[in-house]
Protein backbone atom coordinates (compact mmCIF):
# COMPACT_ATOMS: atom_id res chain seq x y z
CA UNK A 1 0.00 0.00 0.00
CA UNK A 2 2.50 2.51 0.86
CA UNK A 3 4.63 1.50 -2.42
CA UNK A 4 1.85 2.91 -4.51
CA UNK A 5 1.30 5.60 -2.51
CA UNK A 6 4.62 6.26 -3.13
CA UNK A 7 4.30 5.73 -6.63
CA UNK A 8 0.83 7.48 -6.88
CA UNK A 9 3.18 10.73 -5.66
CA UNK A 10 5.89 10.41 -7.30
CA UNK A 11 3.67 9.85 -11.24
CA UNK A 12 2.30 13.59 -10.37
CA UNK A 13 4.36 15.21 -7.96
CA UNK A 14 4.62 18.26 -10.78
CA UNK A 15 0.75 18.32 -10.58
CA UNK A 16 0.86 18.53 -6.45
CA UNK A 17 3.93 21.12 -6.76
CA UNK A 18 1.69 23.46 -9.48
CA UNK A 19 -1.40 23.07 -7.45
CA UNK A 20 0.65 23.73 -4.35
CA UNK A 21 1.68 26.80 -5.79
CA UNK A 22 -1.37 28.34 -7.26
CA UNK A 23 -3.18 27.59 -3.58
CA UNK A 24 -0.49 29.58 -1.74
CA UNK A 25 -0.51 32.47 -4.79
CA UNK A 26 -4.50 32.83 -4.26
CA UNK A 27 -4.21 32.80 -0.59
CA UNK A 28 -1.56 35.36 -0.85
CA UNK A 29 -3.25 37.71 -3.16
CA UNK A 30 -7.31 37.54 -1.23
CA UNK A 31 -4.87 38.26 1.76
CA UNK A 32 -3.28 41.49 0.59
CA UNK A 33 -6.08 42.94 -1.31
CA UNK A 34 -8.93 41.83 1.03
CA UNK A 35 -7.06 41.10 4.23
CA UNK A 36 -8.54 38.31 4.66
CA UNK A 37 -7.67 34.68 4.85
CA UNK A 38 -9.54 31.16 4.21
CA UNK A 39 -10.61 29.21 6.83
CA UNK A 40 -9.56 25.21 6.62
CA UNK A 41 -13.17 24.34 5.43
CA UNK A 42 -12.69 27.17 2.76
CA UNK A 43 -9.67 25.78 1.45
CA UNK A 44 -10.23 21.56 1.46
CA UNK A 45 -14.20 22.40 0.23
CA UNK A 46 -13.31 24.86 -2.55
CA UNK A 47 -10.14 23.84 -3.73
CA UNK A 48 -11.17 20.01 -3.63
CA UNK A 49 -13.99 20.69 -5.55
CA UNK A 50 -12.66 22.74 -8.49
CA UNK A 51 -9.28 20.77 -8.84
CA UNK A 52 -11.96 17.55 -9.12
CA UNK A 53 -13.78 19.53 -12.34
CA UNK A 54 -10.55 20.80 -13.70
CA UNK A 55 -9.25 16.84 -14.09
CA UNK A 56 -12.53 15.78 -15.13
CA UNK A 57 -13.59 18.27 -17.78
CA UNK A 58 -10.43 17.44 -19.43
CA UNK A 59 -9.54 13.87 -18.51
CA UNK A 60 -13.57 12.75 -18.84
CA UNK A 61 -15.12 14.76 -20.51
CA UNK A 62 -13.59 16.84 -23.48
CA UNK A 63 -11.02 13.40 -23.51
CA UNK A 64 -14.46 11.66 -24.67
CA UNK A 65 -15.94 13.97 -27.01
CA UNK A 66 -12.36 14.50 -29.18
CA UNK A 67 -12.03 10.92 -29.31
CA UNK A 68 -15.55 9.88 -30.02
CA UNK A 69 -17.10 8.76 -33.25
CA UNK A 70 -20.49 10.42 -31.81
CA UNK A 71 -21.10 13.53 -34.05
CA UNK A 72 -24.75 14.16 -31.65
CA UNK A 73 -21.60 14.08 -28.43
CA UNK A 74 -19.62 16.52 -30.37
CA UNK A 75 -22.21 19.14 -30.89
CA UNK A 76 -23.79 19.00 -27.76
CA UNK A 77 -20.31 19.62 -25.76
CA UNK A 78 -21.32 23.36 -25.02
CA UNK A 79 -24.56 21.97 -23.66
CA UNK A 80 -22.27 19.18 -21.95
CA UNK A 81 -20.24 22.43 -20.42
CA UNK A 82 -23.26 24.29 -19.47
CA UNK A 83 -24.05 21.69 -17.39
CA UNK A 84 -20.89 21.41 -15.94
CA UNK A 85 -21.29 24.37 -14.65
CA UNK A 86 -24.33 23.95 -13.10
CA UNK A 87 -23.63 21.22 -11.27
CA UNK A 88 -20.47 22.80 -10.04
CA UNK A 89 -22.42 25.17 -8.60
CA UNK A 90 -24.92 23.28 -6.78
CA UNK A 91 -22.15 21.06 -5.48
CA UNK A 92 -20.79 24.46 -3.93
CA UNK A 93 -23.72 25.87 -2.65
CA UNK A 94 -25.43 22.79 -1.13
CA UNK A 95 -21.86 22.79 0.43
CA UNK A 96 -21.56 25.88 1.71
CA UNK A 97 -25.38 25.64 3.00
CA UNK A 98 -24.26 22.41 4.92
CA UNK A 99 -21.28 24.56 6.32
CA UNK A 100 -23.32 27.13 7.44
CA UNK A 101 -25.62 24.91 9.03
CA UNK A 102 -23.14 22.86 11.10
CA UNK A 103 -21.76 26.56 11.74
CA UNK A 104 -17.87 25.83 11.20
CA UNK A 105 -16.16 28.53 10.55
CA UNK A 106 -15.55 29.99 6.68
CA UNK A 107 -15.31 32.50 4.72
CA UNK A 108 -17.56 31.34 1.63
CA UNK A 109 -20.46 31.20 4.44
CA UNK A 110 -20.61 34.41 5.67
CA UNK A 111 -21.11 35.80 2.12
CA UNK A 112 -24.35 36.98 0.47
CA UNK A 113 -25.94 34.51 -2.12
CA UNK A 114 -25.56 37.16 -4.58
CA UNK A 115 -21.80 36.81 -4.26
CA UNK A 116 -21.70 33.47 -4.08
CA UNK A 117 -23.63 32.91 -7.17
CA UNK A 118 -21.58 34.93 -9.66
CA UNK A 119 -18.09 34.20 -8.01
CA UNK A 120 -18.70 30.51 -8.05
CA UNK A 121 -19.90 30.43 -11.55
CA UNK A 122 -16.49 32.60 -12.66
CA UNK A 123 -14.66 30.29 -10.65
CA UNK A 124 -16.72 27.20 -12.47
CA UNK A 125 -15.63 29.26 -15.84
CA UNK A 126 -12.15 29.83 -14.80
CA UNK A 127 -10.93 26.28 -14.01
CA UNK A 128 -13.04 24.70 -17.25
CA UNK A 129 -11.39 27.53 -19.14
CA UNK A 130 -7.66 26.58 -17.79
CA UNK A 131 -8.77 22.84 -17.80
CA UNK A 132 -9.60 23.03 -21.70
CA UNK A 133 -6.10 24.41 -22.29
CA UNK A 134 -4.18 21.67 -20.02
CA UNK A 135 -6.30 19.32 -22.54
CA UNK A 136 -4.62 20.72 -25.44
CA UNK A 137 -0.90 20.96 -23.67
CA UNK A 138 -0.78 17.12 -23.28
CA UNK A 139 -2.67 16.57 -26.04
CA UNK A 140 -0.13 18.14 -28.27
CA UNK A 141 2.41 16.75 -25.78
CA UNK A 142 1.28 13.17 -26.34
CA UNK A 143 0.95 13.70 -30.21
CA UNK A 144 4.83 14.79 -30.75
CA UNK A 145 5.72 12.01 -28.41
CA UNK A 146 3.73 9.42 -30.74
CA UNK A 147 5.25 11.69 -33.52
CA UNK A 148 8.82 11.31 -32.46
CA UNK A 149 8.76 7.51 -31.72
CA UNK A 150 6.86 6.37 -35.48
CA UNK A 151 10.12 8.35 -36.73
CA UNK A 152 12.47 6.35 -34.41
CA UNK A 153 10.47 3.13 -35.30
CA UNK A 154 10.78 3.76 -39.30
CA UNK A 155 14.81 4.47 -38.43
CA UNK A 156 14.82 1.85 -37.29
CA UNK A 157 13.01 0.04 -39.54
CA UNK A 158 15.42 1.66 -42.41
CA UNK A 159 18.65 0.61 -40.27
CA UNK A 160 17.18 -2.83 -39.99
CA UNK A 161 16.58 -3.34 -43.76
CA UNK A 162 19.72 -1.91 -44.57
CA UNK A 163 21.50 -4.93 -42.28
CA UNK A 164 19.15 -6.89 -43.91
CA UNK A 165 19.97 -6.21 -47.20
CA UNK A 166 23.93 -6.22 -46.28
CA UNK A 167 23.94 -9.03 -44.37
CA UNK A 168 21.87 -10.86 -47.83
CA UNK A 169 24.55 -9.58 -49.80
CA UNK A 170 27.45 -11.27 -47.81
CA UNK A 171 25.42 -14.31 -48.01
CA UNK A 172 25.21 -14.05 -51.65
CA UNK A 173 28.55 -14.26 -52.04
CA UNK A 174 30.02 -16.55 -49.21
CA UNK A 175 27.57 -18.75 -51.44
CA UNK A 176 29.36 -18.21 -54.61
CA UNK A 177 32.67 -18.65 -52.96
CA UNK A 178 31.08 -21.76 -51.57
CA UNK A 179 30.28 -22.94 -54.79
CA UNK A 180 33.47 -22.25 -56.53
CA UNK A 181 35.94 -23.17 -53.67
CA UNK A 182 34.89 -26.66 -53.10
CA UNK A 183 34.43 -27.86 -56.66
CA UNK A 184 37.62 -26.40 -57.35
CA UNK A 185 39.13 -28.29 -54.18
CA UNK A 186 37.39 -31.69 -55.69
CA UNK A 187 38.60 -31.33 -58.98
CA UNK A 188 42.06 -30.63 -57.22
CA UNK A 189 41.51 -33.81 -54.91
CA UNK A 190 40.62 -35.65 -58.12
CA UNK A 191 43.92 -34.88 -59.95
CA UNK A 192 46.00 -35.62 -57.17
CA UNK A 193 44.04 -38.66 -56.58
CA UNK A 194 45.16 -40.12 -60.36
CA UNK A 195 48.75 -38.49 -60.06
CA UNK A 196 49.09 -40.88 -56.95
CA UNK A 197 47.20 -43.86 -57.40
CA UNK A 198 50.13 -46.11 -58.76
CA UNK A 199 53.00 -44.22 -57.15
CA UNK A 200 51.64 -43.96 -53.37
CA UNK A 201 48.15 -46.21 -53.01
CA UNK A 202 47.52 -45.32 -49.68
CA UNK A 203 47.87 -41.83 -50.02
CA UNK A 204 45.62 -41.96 -52.85
CA UNK A 205 42.97 -44.03 -50.96
CA UNK A 206 43.08 -40.95 -48.57
CA UNK A 207 42.60 -38.68 -51.19
CA UNK A 208 39.53 -40.43 -52.36
CA UNK A 209 37.80 -40.25 -49.41
CA UNK A 210 38.76 -36.60 -48.32
CA UNK A 211 36.77 -36.35 -52.02
CA UNK A 212 34.18 -38.62 -51.21
CA UNK A 213 33.29 -36.72 -48.00
CA UNK A 214 33.44 -33.24 -49.50
CA UNK A 215 31.16 -34.44 -52.39
CA UNK A 216 28.96 -35.53 -49.70
CA UNK A 217 29.08 -32.65 -46.94
CA UNK A 218 28.31 -30.40 -50.95
CA UNK A 219 25.21 -33.06 -51.91
CA UNK A 220 21.33 -31.49 -52.31
CA UNK A 221 20.82 -34.48 -50.58
CA UNK A 222 22.67 -32.95 -47.12
CA UNK A 223 20.59 -29.81 -47.89
CA UNK A 224 17.25 -31.38 -47.88
CA UNK A 225 17.48 -32.23 -44.17
CA UNK A 226 16.72 -36.28 -44.28
CA UNK A 227 19.51 -39.00 -45.57
CA UNK A 228 19.81 -42.42 -45.24
CA UNK A 229 21.44 -43.92 -42.64
CA UNK A 230 23.48 -45.44 -45.29
CA UNK A 231 25.47 -42.61 -46.76
CA UNK A 232 25.79 -41.38 -43.41
CA UNK A 233 27.51 -44.13 -42.23
CA UNK A 234 30.14 -44.39 -45.40
CA UNK A 235 30.97 -40.61 -44.57
CA UNK A 236 31.82 -41.46 -40.97
CA UNK A 237 34.11 -44.45 -42.31
CA UNK A 238 35.79 -42.37 -44.84
CA UNK A 239 36.52 -39.86 -41.99
CA UNK A 240 37.67 -42.71 -39.63
CA UNK A 241 39.71 -43.58 -42.88
CA UNK A 242 41.48 -40.44 -42.58
CA UNK A 243 42.08 -40.27 -39.61
CA UNK A 244 43.90 -43.61 -38.77
CA UNK A 245 46.25 -42.46 -41.56
CA UNK A 246 47.17 -39.34 -39.36
CA UNK A 247 47.26 -41.77 -36.26
CA UNK A 248 50.90 -43.60 -35.71
CA UNK A 249 48.50 -46.07 -33.49
CA UNK A 250 45.70 -48.37 -34.49
CA UNK A 251 42.05 -46.73 -33.47
CA UNK A 252 40.37 -48.48 -30.71
CA UNK A 253 36.56 -47.88 -32.44
CA UNK A 254 34.38 -50.37 -33.33
CA UNK A 255 32.05 -49.47 -35.46
CA UNK A 256 28.62 -51.56 -35.26
CA UNK A 257 25.24 -51.31 -37.32
CA UNK A 258 23.08 -53.97 -38.74
CA UNK A 259 21.39 -53.63 -42.68
CA UNK A 260 18.01 -52.54 -41.52
CA UNK A 261 19.51 -49.27 -40.64
CA UNK A 262 20.69 -48.58 -43.52
CA UNK A 263 17.84 -47.51 -45.40
CA UNK A 264 16.50 -45.54 -42.57
CA UNK A 265 15.89 -41.36 -43.30
CA UNK A 266 17.67 -39.48 -40.57
CA UNK A 267 19.30 -35.62 -39.41
CA UNK A 268 22.36 -35.16 -41.65
CA UNK A 269 25.77 -35.35 -39.96
CA UNK A 270 24.54 -35.96 -36.40
CA UNK A 271 26.31 -39.43 -37.15
CA UNK A 272 30.02 -37.65 -38.33
CA UNK A 273 29.65 -35.34 -35.30
CA UNK A 274 28.77 -37.45 -32.60
CA UNK A 275 32.41 -39.65 -34.31
CA UNK A 276 34.53 -36.05 -34.24
CA UNK A 277 32.91 -35.59 -30.30
CA UNK A 278 34.60 -39.26 -29.51
CA UNK A 279 37.58 -38.67 -31.23
CA UNK A 280 38.25 -35.17 -29.91
CA UNK A 281 37.22 -35.92 -26.27
CA UNK A 282 37.93 -39.71 -25.70
CA UNK A 283 41.28 -42.08 -25.71
CA UNK A 284 41.54 -44.41 -28.55
CA UNK A 285 44.67 -46.03 -28.55
CA UNK A 286 44.11 -48.56 -25.64
CA UNK A 287 42.98 -51.88 -26.63
CA UNK A 288 41.60 -52.90 -23.25
CA UNK A 289 39.04 -49.81 -23.61
CA UNK A 290 37.97 -49.62 -26.90
CA UNK A 291 35.44 -47.40 -28.16
CA UNK A 292 32.31 -48.22 -29.54
CA UNK A 293 29.49 -47.07 -32.54
CA UNK A 294 26.34 -48.86 -32.54
CA UNK A 295 23.41 -48.55 -34.69
CA UNK A 296 20.22 -50.59 -34.39
CA UNK A 297 16.79 -49.97 -36.15
CA UNK A 298 14.02 -52.23 -34.65
CA UNK A 299 10.32 -51.27 -33.94
CA UNK A 300 10.16 -48.16 -35.72
CA UNK A 301 12.85 -47.20 -33.09
CA UNK A 302 16.16 -46.11 -34.33
CA UNK A 303 18.75 -46.58 -31.56
CA UNK A 304 22.54 -44.77 -31.69
CA UNK A 305 24.87 -45.96 -29.05
CA UNK A 306 28.34 -44.68 -28.51
CA UNK A 307 31.05 -45.07 -26.05
CA UNK A 308 34.53 -43.91 -25.00
CA UNK A 309 36.98 -44.14 -22.43
CA UNK A 310 37.32 -39.93 -21.37
CA UNK A 311 40.61 -38.76 -21.88
CA UNK A 312 42.58 -37.12 -19.27
CA UNK A 313 42.95 -34.11 -20.77
CA UNK A 314 39.16 -33.74 -21.24
CA UNK A 315 37.05 -32.00 -18.64
CA UNK A 316 33.74 -33.46 -18.24
CA UNK A 317 31.65 -30.05 -19.48
CA UNK A 318 33.23 -30.09 -22.46
CA UNK A 319 31.54 -33.57 -24.12
CA UNK A 320 28.23 -32.21 -22.98
CA UNK A 321 28.72 -28.72 -24.75
CA UNK A 322 29.94 -30.58 -28.12
CA UNK A 323 26.72 -32.27 -27.74
CA UNK A 324 24.09 -29.14 -26.96
CA UNK A 325 24.23 -28.20 -30.92
CA UNK A 326 23.48 -32.06 -31.91
CA UNK A 327 20.47 -32.41 -29.77
CA UNK A 328 19.38 -28.86 -30.68
CA UNK A 329 19.18 -30.09 -34.09
CA UNK A 330 17.43 -32.89 -33.09
CA UNK A 331 15.37 -31.36 -30.53
CA UNK A 332 13.76 -29.42 -33.91
CA UNK A 333 13.11 -31.98 -36.07
CA UNK A 334 11.95 -34.70 -33.68
CA UNK A 335 10.58 -33.12 -31.32
CA UNK A 336 8.90 -35.48 -28.18
CA UNK A 337 9.89 -38.54 -30.47
CA UNK A 338 13.31 -38.06 -29.28
CA UNK A 339 15.27 -39.59 -26.43
CA UNK A 340 18.76 -38.13 -26.05
CA UNK A 341 21.18 -38.93 -23.34
CA UNK A 342 24.69 -38.42 -22.55
CA UNK A 343 26.08 -39.57 -18.79
CA UNK A 344 29.78 -40.15 -17.31
CA UNK A 345 29.66 -43.38 -15.69
CA UNK A 346 32.16 -44.70 -13.15
CA UNK A 347 34.81 -45.90 -15.32
CA UNK A 348 35.13 -42.98 -16.84
CA UNK A 349 33.50 -44.28 -20.32
CA UNK A 350 31.48 -41.38 -21.33
CA UNK A 351 28.32 -42.47 -23.21
CA UNK A 352 25.66 -40.85 -25.54
CA UNK A 353 21.99 -42.91 -26.05
CA UNK A 354 20.08 -41.53 -28.87
CA UNK A 355 16.14 -42.67 -29.90
CA UNK A 356 14.17 -41.92 -32.21
CA UNK A 357 10.93 -43.30 -32.69
CA UNK A 358 9.38 -43.33 -36.42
Amino acid sequence: MKDQAFGFLKKYRYHFLVWSLFIIYEIAVLKAYSGRSPTIADLIFAYLLSISLFYFHANVLLKYAMNTQNKVFKYSLVLLVLLEIIIYYLIRFVGVEFIRYMKIPSMEANQPNRHLIIGKIWKAIYYIGNSTGYFFLMRDLQQRQHLEKMKQQELRQIIWEKEVKNELILTQNAFLRAQINPHFLINTLSYLYNETRKLAPKAADSILSLSDIMQYALSKEVSSGNVKLENEIKLVENFLILHQVRQIYQMQLQFLYDKKTLPVLFTPLVLMSLTENMIKHGELNNPLKPAMIKITYDDSILCIKTSNYKSAKTHPSDHYTDLKNIKSRMSITYGERLVFDSFLDLQNYFHTHIQVRF
